[in-house]
């Protein structure tokens, strides 16, 4: 009798090892939640004017940013997401050589939505990652006066984080990603008679921390 219950306590101790260290399971599902803050990026040169004649610079201020994730894991290593984030915020601009007395240049409303391919290094409960993807980003431009206009862009994206499993089917997760969305090229005066053309790429930080669930 002794000896039964011993065996029956090792295949018990036996089966939760092995729950926990085989959190990331070949063909289940993940969702994610999570909300964070997006740092903005500079957008390029603002055109020269007779009230800004040596132009100003125009970025994207920083923002909270929110939204989720749903993955499929072809294995414990890699993993397909599709991703959709927001954040509401506004232009801002500056300059080295003049006072910008309303920084707050208009409304901007970002909205990503990307597709992942992301590895993960391991399957226990801690799992690092990194992931890289594509997909586009909806710019709304709102200024004051003027109705609101959306415009949609390619956007490229690395990124990396960590999840952690309490068990195989609830845990949380921590990441960190770099957004680069294309704006095409734009010309305006530079100046005695010349015209300067830009390539513009903007490029937003985003850390956020959410959820995790699996099934």
């Amino acid at each position: 009798m002794k000896n039964r219950v011993i065996l029956i306590a090792f295949a018990a101790a036996l089966a939760g090892a092995a729950s926990a260290s085989a959190q990331l399971r070949g063909g289940t599902v993940e969702l994610n939640g999570f909300a964070g803050y997006l740092f903005g990026g500079n957008i390029g040169d603002g055109p020269y004017t007779d009230a800004y004649p040596n132009g100003f610079r125009l970025g994207i201020a920083d923002d909270l940013n929110y939204g989720g994730r749903i993955g499929y894991n072809f294995n414990s290593a890699f993993e397909l997401e599709f991703e959709y984030a927001r954040t509401a915020t506004n232009f801002k601009a500056s300059s080295d050589y003049h006072d910008i007395s309303n920084p707050n240049f208009g409304d901007l409303t970002i909205q990503y939505f990307m597709g992942y391919l992301t590895f993960n290094f391991g399957h226990g409960r801690g799992v690092p990652y990194f992931t890289i993807g594509g997909g586009a980003a909806d710019l709304k431009a709102s200024f004051a006066g003027q109705p609101g206009r959306s415009r949609t862009y390619g956007t490229a994206a690395i990124g990396g984080g960590y999840k952690y499993f309490f068990n195989p089917h609830f845990g949380v997760r921590l990441d960190g990603r770099l957004y680069s969305t294309s704006l095409g090229q734009r010309d305006f005066y530079c100046g005695y008679g010349y015209t300067c053309t830009y390539t513009n790429w903007v490029t937003n930080f985003v850390a956020n921390g959410g959820v995790l669930i699996a099934f």
